[in-house]
């Protein structure tokens, strides 16, 4: 499961025209989506400006961890590049934390008799939006989790960052940060 959230989104929006927030966060949305739908994702839901992402479901694929990464990988790239394109129109760069967690989950339908929603429900899913707003605290673009680094076929880059404490949860979960200079 993957989180991704802009950071300084509040600001951004208090000093900028809503159509002109409408169509980068759209812009926005759309490269992250090809990211992760490139590297063999579903994203799940916007919620505001973040974005829920799952690797895994609805089709089952052992690769789940590696594709998540690689999403991530790709995701801080494109944002690179989107946001060389938005200085050169005068526009402040954008910036997001990105947190990947592997669990078990239920995935299917959820919602009222006249609107359901694919979803993901389980503590996995809590787990993987708590390691995000960690990037806020712990520093780094993409933090990824103990179990996540554990099914990677190649962890070489990740740096060990902490055992953290989450909201919710009374066991520290091991955290582990994406090095910026794998160029992977």
């Amino acid at each position: 499961i993957l989180f991704s959230d802009l950071r300084d989104f509040t600001p951004w929006v208090e000093s900028t025209d809503p159509r002109e927030v409408v169509r980068d966060l759209n812009a926005y949305f759309s490269e992250m989506e090809g990211a992760i739908r490139d590297s063999g994702g579903l994203v799940l839901q916007y919620i505001g400006d973040e974005i829920e992402a799952v690797f895994g479901a609805p089709v089952a694929d052992a690769r789940h961890a590696d594709q998540a990464v690689r999403a991530a990988r790709e995701m801080s790239r494109r944002l690179a590049g989107w946001n060389a394109a938005r200085a050169q129109a005068g526009k402040v760069p954008l910036r997001h934390g990105i947190g990947i967690h592997t669990g078990a989950v239920l995935a299917g339908s959820i919602g009222s008799v006249d609107r359901l929603s694919y979803a993901l429900v389980g503590d996995a899913v809590n787990l993987a939006s708590r390691i995000q707003s960690l990037t806020k605290e712990l520093g780094g673009d993409v933090l990824v989790s103990g179990a996540t680094r554990d099914r990677l076929a190649d962890a070489s880059a990740l740096e060990r960052v902490t055992a953290a404490r989450v909201k919710g949860r009374s066991a520290e979960v091991e955290v582990y940060r994406l090095a910026t200079s794998a160029g992977r």
